[in-house]
């Protein structure tokens, strides 16, 4: 029996042992799917991390293009158009993959995270602009705000002053300054100088006595720019100003000459220095002062400014026949087709040149607005710097404006050369001076030939009552029922009428006006009485003044303008005499009296020696304020010396002289020309 339980034994402990393989092969199953189940989960976490640190990627590049895109300025409606629907579809497109979010999503995301970066870093290099704010131009040349504005598609306005401090063609001002954001700006506007004004008026010393180099520097601080220098032998000092002509309020452009001493030593052969590069004035001033022979000659050069040296063809030797001088004419400028060109690049072309320009706009049937007609200066014309262009622009048809106001019409017409008339005509309905119509209507088109007629209201019609005969009171009454303005004035004494009655009206009785018209009526001032007038002759004006104050007449004195034997303040002529007026003016002439004769004496203190013009003003000093009457007529004769001295011909010469009031002397001066 034990041996049969335990038979069963063994096949309950099989069966037990193969439920527990079971088992234990089902918990490792479970297990292992499981085990599947955590790392699917771990993996499906990661693809999400990794998706939104793409998607986290893809939103910060589209921010950082987006605030590039518009800090750059350059761009229009159709970039943003363009731009901002590109950034559009591949955030929808990674937004979507995203919420797919399968094995097949993540190489796309990848990928368009590529594009994104690879399209920065081209914007970086490209597209944003690395120069975001305005640049300082001041003392800058013109041409580089051109650059400027072409490259930042900005309109360049320009303004000229004349400038002492600031270089011809350099910026004086500009409208903005260097915190300003080019994106915020469309028009770019500066002051261009134009160089120092010589027509300035500047008050120009007397440097007589003066040394060459301070002369030299005194015209280069001053601007003075028409000036001439000889040298001549004198006693006086060498390279010291003898004589100056030109001196006080000038304008620096006005002639200014200075002669200086070679002194009177035989001058010694020096080897001429190198005069490249110095202006024109300076070359010839220093050449004029060692006395060398010298020839200019003119030819372009874009290297030297015009009027500048640009070689010689003696340097560091002496000169012993003439020196030759090449003269820069400035830069060879050729002028382009014109016609071609936009209103923009010409303005860009003639400031890069020193061009001016002038516009000229006239109306042309045949062309449209803005299209160049003519051009002063043809293709391929050689012109120099600061030369002046005009081009003519069409303004396109000319048409009939509208006519709100007379002045601005009439304006118009004289300023396009259109003919125009005024005809008048009474309107019951529109009112004195207004339009009443015209024979071209508004918008139609107008030739040269054209003449507008322009009928002008008159107002109402009124016929003028006549006023002669009656009084002041009864005119008022009459001129306010017709509708009419009435202004008096007095016609003066009559021989018959009484005061305040009319005796004149400015428009005939019967006359068609228009209402409100002004009738001027002259009023009698009274009857008039008459006194009988003598003759004044030979009489003293106290006399004759006492005679009209009795006689009720005006006395009106004026003096002869000639000497006579007839004594001061005695009657010569008057103009009336006999029956006339109480009140008329009689007109007196008097007599001036006789000449005087003056005797004074010319000593050698009132002549200064080497300056003629200074011996002019003290013998002017002297003889004008003395010798009332007399006239003197001053003058310069040539002489090889004794400059400032009377030369022998003068009327007033050194020493006693006798004059007489009326007459004229000659005052003659000797001078160096």
């Amino acid at each position: 029996m034990s041996k049969k339980k335990t038979k069963k034994d063994l096949i309950n402990l099989e069966d037990n042992q193969e439920e527990q393989k079971i088992t234990t092969s089902k918990l490792k199953e479970k297990k292992k799917k499981e085990i599947k189940k955590d790392n699917t989960q771990e993996i499906k976490e990661s693809k999400n991390k990794l998706n939104i640190f793409f998607l986290i990627i893809c939103l910060l590049l589209l921010t950082f293009l987006i605030i590039n895109f518009f800090l750059n300025k350059n761009y229009n409606l159709n970039e943003i158009i363009k731009t901002g629907s590109f950034f559009l579809i591949l955030l929808i497109i990674i937004i979507l993959l995203f919420k797919v979010n399968n094995k097949k999503t993540t190489p796309y995301i990848i990928l368009i995270t590529l594009i994104l970066i690879g399209y920065t870093i081209f914007q970086i290099s490209y597209s944003i602009p690395t120069d975001l704010y305005v640049k300082d131009f001041i003392n800058k040349d013109i041409s580089e705000v051109i650059e400027f504005t072409n490259k930042n598609s900005l309109k360049l306005v320009t303004l000229h002053e004349y400038s002492d401090t600031v270089l011809k063609n350099h910026i004086i001002m500009q409208e903005y300054g260097i915190d300003t954001l080019i994106k915020d700006i469309k028009t770019f506007k500066v002051t261009i100088s134009d160089g120092p004004n010589y027509d300035k008026e500047v008050i120009v010393s007397n440097l007589t006595g003066c040394k060459y180099d301070e002369v030299i520097k005194y015209i280069k601080d001053n601007y003075l720019v028409n000036v001439e220098i000889e040298f001549i032998k004198s006693d006086k000092l060498r390279d010291t100003v003898i004589e100056q002509i030109g001196s006080g309020s000038l304008k620096r452009n006005s002639l200014i000459k200075f002669i200086f001493s070679l002194g009177n030593e035989e001058l010694d052969k020096i080897s001429v220095k190198d005069l490249k590069g110095l202006s024109l004035f300076e070359a010839t001033s220093y050449l004029k002062r060692y006395n060398i022979n010298y020839e200019l000659v003119y030819e372009y050069s874009d290297k030297y400014e015009k009027n500048y040296i640009i070689s010689q063809d003696i340097v560091d030797k002496v000169v012993e026949d003439k020196l030759i001088l090449k003269v820069s004419k400035g830069k060879e400028i050729k002028v382009p087709d014109l016609k071609k060109m936009s209103n923009i690049e010409i303005t860009e072309w003639a400031l890069k040149n020193n061009i001016k320009i002038e516009y000229k706009e006239v109306y042309n049937k045949e062309t449209d607005s803005g299209t160049i007609l003519e051009v002063s200066a043809s293709k391929d014309d050689i012109i120099d710097e600061d030369s002046k262009l005009i081009i003519t622009i069409s303004k396109g048809s000319l048409v009939m404006p509208k006519i709100n106001d007379l002045t601005e019409f009439k304006l118009w017409a004289n300023n396009n050369n259109i003919n125009y008339e005024e005809v008048y005509e009474f309107n019951d309905t529109i009112k004195e001076g207004e339009l009443i119509k015209t024979n071209i209507q508004e918008g139609e088109k107008i030739i040269e030939t054209d003449t507008i007629i322009l009928t002008i209201s008159k107002g109402k019609s009124v016929s003028v009552p006549n006023f002669l005969g009656q009084s002041k009171t009864s005119i008022q009454s009459t001129c306010q029922k017709a509708n009419l303005t009435c202004t008096f004035t007095y016609g003066g004494l009559t021989e018959a009428t009484k005061k305040d009655i009319s005796i004149k009206q400015s428009k005939p009785a019967g006359t068609i006006v228009s209402s409100k018209t002004n009738v001027l009526i002259i009023l009698s001032s009274g009857i008039y009485e008459k006194v009988n007038v003598p003759s004044f002759i030979n009489k003293t004006k106290t006399e004759i003044q006492n005679s009209c104050n009795s006689l009720g007449i005006k006395c009106n004195f004026t003096y002869n303008n000639t000497y006579s034997s007839v004594a001061k303040d005695t009657c010569l002529s008057q103009d009336k005499t006999g029956v006339m007026i109480k009140g008329s003016t009689v007109n007196i002439t008097l007599s001036i009296g006789p000449a005087k004769t003056y005797t004074f004496v010319i000593d050698g203190s009132l002549l200064t020696l080497g300056n003629p013009e200074q011996t002019k003003k003290t013998l002017q000093t002297k003889l004008q304020n003395n010798y009332p009457g007399v006239n003197f007529n001053f003058s310069f004769k040539a002489v090889n010396s004794g400059i400032g001295l009377l030369h022998p011909d003068s009327q007033i010469k050194v020493g006693q002289n006798t004059v007489i009031q009326g007459k004229t002397y000659n005052v003659i001066i000797q001078s160096s020309n």
